[in-house]
């Protein structure tokens, strides 16, 4: 792992700002190469499902993660997973590279010391946001319902970007949060012109990740800004917005987070169903964080 050097931030201002610092996070964190070639896989049509049990098979610790959230309570299959090539067959290829992509992200981002936020309570707020997203889009009718998991648990990974290579900046803003009860997002906007959603958004299209994903996670703030997912970028919206009303754990911010109304007018939702929403998913938000931070 190379050695972790903050940045000037006046190096980091405005859109060239955003594109200097997403170059120097990949020269500390980067998805592993198995990633890429699984979706290299997944993109030539003479693959099989024995092709990417065997991609996956030389990296035990990887297939070990992948088996722990594939027999989750997100996904509640009858009968455990005990390979990964039932894993493959099950699953199916696609979701199964998203599994990838996002156990790497945990494993880079777990492997540095990042110390204005506490490692267990945002990946707790990232999971249920995940989870409350595809219950959303479940809610609403919204086709695919499991694929609005990964851009809603990936929402926020802008914000360790930030923690990372600007951590003074970030303490000092996170003072004024809890202080004056201000909105972190806003601050990171005026003090960058962009913030960690447009970070995160960058890094995961920087990395080549699907469309599906990096738009979502860059939009979630401004969800009808998002061209191709509108759909997906409305649902984390909401999810974001409600998973830390409910003070489920956090990455940071510390003030309510508006719920763009225009996004559930998009989902053809009202404010008041997301109790119901909320009462149906609860305790399988709390079977899949308990399991996916293994306590």
């Amino acid at each position: 792992m190379a050695s972790i050097n903050t940045i000037d931030i006046d190096k980091v201002r405005g859109l060239e700002g955003l594109d200097y610092l997403v170059k120097n996070i990949d020269k500390l964190v980067t998805l592993p190469e198995i990633y890429y070639r699984l979706e290299t896989a997944i993109e030539d049509p003479t693959s099989t499902a024995d092709d990417f049990s065997r991609l996956l098979s030389v990296d035990p610790d990887l297939c070990a993660r992948l088996l722990r959230m594939a027999n989750s309570a997100f996904y509640s299959f009858p009968a455990r997973i005990e390979t990964i090539d039932r894993a493959v067959k099950t699953i199916g290829l696609r979701q199964i590279s998203e599994l990838v992509l996002v156990t790497s992200v945990i494993e880079i981002f777990n492997s540095v010391p990042i110390e204005q936020v506490n490692m267990r309570s945002f990946w707790e707020h990232s999971v249920s946001v995940g989870v409350f997203s595809r219950s959303v889009a479940q809610y609403a009718g919204l086709p695919q319902s499991e694929r609005f998991y990964i851009p809603g648990l990936l929402h926020d990974i802008g914000r360790l970007v930030l923690y990372l290579k600007l951590p003074s900046m970030m303490g000092g803003l996170i003072a004024r949060v809890k202080s004056q009860n201000l909105n972190l997002t806003v601050l990171e906007k005026e003090q960058l012109g962009y913030s960690h959603a447009d970070v995160g958004g960058s890094l995961l299209e920087y990395w080549k990740v699907p469309h599906s994903i990096y738009e979502p996670v860059n939009f979630h703030h401004d969800p009808l800004q998002a061209q191709e997912f509108t759909p997906m970028a409305c649902a984390v919206n909401i999810a974001d917005a409600w998973v830390n009303h409910q003070k489920k754990a956090g990455s940071g911010e510390d003030s309510e987070i508006p719920i763009n109304p225009d996004a559930l007018q998009l989902l053809g939702m009202q404010l008041f169903e997301l109790d119901e929403i909320w009462a149906l998913a609860k305790d399988e938000i709390t079977d899949v964080n308990r399991q996916f931070l293994n306590h």
